[in-house]
């Protein structure tokens, strides 16, 4: 043991490193204020309709590397739903999708096809194949990104959350939280038939304050203690940088999710 280590008695007696425990801490707190909202509901089988239970064996007849179309929707359907992305948000997680899955799994993004009514209601799920076969794709991958959102009034430490900065004192501000859903298909446009689907969570806050005033501190948007925290350059586009982050984080986690599966095939 390294002398220069200080320890702590936990409940039962026994030493406990002090960085092992912070360590515990840091990781529950994200879970304690993700707790605030809701998450929102799963919303792909509003597109995909009833589809029976995907078998991973058809993983086993796909090429060495998928030629697919590529469909993000920003669904804000659900009665509580937070607000869409901007136009600028949502092109660049339809990139950050593309890269993400090229990266991850044997498949390459060949088009990506744009839903004609954006923020209208979910397609039927033999539009959006007929979209496929337009394209002249075999393979289609879904992404539908929900989220909620909620904001609550809050005391915020004059110069950020640093060390000792609640102790000079607080500004009257907000706290607001997205909570994100990034659902994933992935479908066999000729069978007509749905491959893969996997999903993933993210959540990202945002601090402002009540009076905008010239800060190096605020609006700042976090997603969890170990990135650091981002600065929006514009007070106006505090909320949709809080939910761009959050919508691009559970995109990686369902990416992830269907490398899993794919390796698994």
């Amino acid at each position: 043991m390294n002398p220069r280590r200080k320890n702590i008695l936990d409940e039962d007696g026994n030493r406990r490193p002090v960085r092992g425990l912070l360590l515990t801490i840091l990781g529950i707190l994200p879970l304690v204020f993700s707790g605030c909202g809701s998450w929102p509901q799963a919303r792909l089988d509003a597109y995909l309709g009833q589809q029976p239970a995907h078998d991973l064996s058809r993983f086993a007849g796909l090429p060495g590397v998928v030629q697919a179309g590529l469909v993000v929707f920003n669904d804000t359907t659900a009665p509580d739903s937070a607000p869409k992305l901007s136009d600028a948000s949502f092109e660049a997680l339809t990139e950050h999708v593309q890269q993400q899955l090229m990266h991850a799994v044997p498949l390459k993004v060949v088009r990506v096809i744009h839903s004609p009514n954006p923020g209208a209601s979910p397609p039927q799920f033999t539009t959006v194949l007929q979209w496929a076969r337009d394209q002249h794709v075999d393979y289609l991958v879904m992404v539908v990104l929900s989220s909620s959102e909620i904001e609550v009034p809050e005391r915020l430490p004059w110069r950020g959350s640093t060390l000792g900065a609640i102790g000079r004192g607080l500004l009257l501000g907000y706290r607001a939280e997205n909570l994100a859903l990034a659902e994933l298909a992935l479908i066999d446009v000729r069978a007509g038939h749905v491959l893969a689907r996997v999903e993933g969570n993210a959540w990202a806050s945002l601090e402002r304050l009540d009076v905008p005033l010239e800060s190096n501190v605020y609006p700042v948007v976090r997603r969890n203690l170990e990135d650091p925290a981002i600065y929006p350059e514009k007070e106006e586009d505090a909320h949709d940088v809080m939910r761009a982050v959050a919508g691009n984080d559970a995109v990686n986690q369902a990416v992830m999710r269907l490398k899993e599966a794919w390796g698994q095939s």
